[in-house]
């Protein structure tokens, strides 16, 4: 026997060893009967006794196996045992044992006769497929499994109905799955007590505030009356800031396609009519995919803080060149310092020199746009206004993504 019939056959067999180690279990015999051929039958076998049978191990043979072990140590770990059913015969039957304790059995044709081995790219391409089908299968085993983990993850903390995670999947998987169950009514169960709450706690604060106000109108006193009305205003103020902003995960609006522009403009327009000084620029026709009334509060928050504390207000709309819609609501107030930026976003978080009666708030309007922005998929972004238009203020700017087919157009002028 040469040695490059003798390379040919350690290379097959270190080839099937390593395929089926890797494949699972429910795959081994389907491609064991893949890796077999004319020249190398090979089985694999379930149970992890080594059946007992009768075998003859002539010199020939003790010395192959040695050489076969000395080229490739993986064999000598997997007990290669090379034997014949008696003396003449041509063919070579022998075993190998998996890592898990399971055994491959083969069957080499005629290779102490004058057969020749020559498995060679024909074996090559074969073992290469069988790899290829085991990898295959061993991905698509652990990939379904984990998909449907990242499905639920994406899913946890919103409005969406919680479904169980099918508990299947390798051991490591299955229970990373009853864990995100576990802690799926967990949060479920915090939802549900906070939502409770909150109705509670809505009642129960706004319930005293209608009665001072109904007591406060039967003052006599005038000027009394007016601040009073003005105190009972703040304080009505600062409850409907502190709910909404608690109880905003909860909003069950559905997002639909909207002509953006539309409520824009409105807003703007409702202030122009009060005597502010509001006004628009930009296209007529904008379409986004979002919740219109979240939209709308937020939109409306800041217009009301460009007003409250620049005095004017000028919101502009212009598409950029993905399709993203991009919203700037500028004034020409004091602004806000770069270095404050990130800290106002934060809920609760006010500038000094902003804690004033005309202004009021308790630092919950940019936090609750930072959120409902971030839930449509956009983000908030601060800066300076354009000075030059007398509007060198604060200028916040939301981005939002486009709706599957964003259209705009120019604006009428009026």
């Amino acid at each position: 026997m040469d040695d490059v019939r003798i390379a040919q056959l350690g290379e097959a067999l270190s080839t099937d060893l390593r395929v089926l180690a890797a494949a699972p279990v429910t795959q081994r015999s389907f491609l064991a009967v893949m890796l077999s051929g004319s020249e190398l039958s090979v089985a694999w076998q379930p149970s992890t006794a080594l059946p007992h049978l009768p075998g003859y191990r002539p010199t020939v043979l003790r010395d192959l196996t040695a050489r076969l072990i000395k080229d490739d140590p993986i064999l000598a770990q997997a007990q290669l045992d090379l034997y014949t059913l008696g003396t003449g015969t041509p063919d070579v039957l022998g075993s190998e044992r998996l890592p898990d304790g399971t055994y491959i059995h083969f069957r080499v044709p005629g290779l102490l006769g004058h057969h020749h081995f020559t498995r060679g790219l024909a074996s090559a391409a074969i073992a290469a497929g069988a790899v290829a089908i085991a990898a295959t299968m061993l991905i698509r085993g652990l990939s379904m499994p984990l998909r449907a983990l990242a499905s639920v993850a994406d899913k946890i903390g919103s409005n969406e109905t919680w479904v169980p995670l099918a508990e299947r999947g390798p051991r490591e998987v299955r229970g990373v799955a009853r864990a995100i169950n576990a802690m799926q009514r967990r949060i479920q169960s915090l939802i549900n007590d906070r939502t409770q709450a909150l109705a509670a706690v809505s009642h129960d604060l706004r319930t005293p505030l209608t009665r001072l106000r109904l007591r406060c109108g039967f003052l006599n006193d005038g000027e009394a009356q007016a601040a009073i009305e003005s105190d009972l205003d703040e304080m009505e103020g600062m409850v409907n800031g502190i709910l909404a902003y608690l109880a905003g995960a909860d909003d069950p609006e559905k997002p639909r396609t909207i002509n953006i522009v539309a409520t824009l403009a409105t807003l703007v327009d409702d202030h122009a009519d009060h005597g502010k000084d509001a006004r628009y620029e930009g296209p007529d026709r904008a379409l986004v995919h979002v919740r219109p009334l979240a939209i709308k509060r937020v939109l409306s928050n800041l217009i009301e803080n460009a007003l409250n504390y620049g005095g004017n207000a000028l919101a502009t709309l212009r598409v950029q060149e993905d399709g993203a819609i991009e919203i700037s609501i500028q004034d020409n107030g004091p602004g806000i310092p770069e270095s404050e930026y990130e800290r106002v976003l934060a809920p609760f978080y006010r500038l000094e020199g902003s804690r004033s009666r005309q202004t009021g708030g308790i630092g919950l309007g940019l936090a609750i746009v930072t959120r409902e922005i971030a839930r449509e998929g956009g983000y908030l972004k601060l800066g300076r206004g354009d000075a030059e238009k007398g509007y060198g203020g604060l200028c916040a700017t939301i981005v939002l993504p486009p709706a599957r087919k964003p259209s705009i157009g120019a604006r009428p002028q009026s």
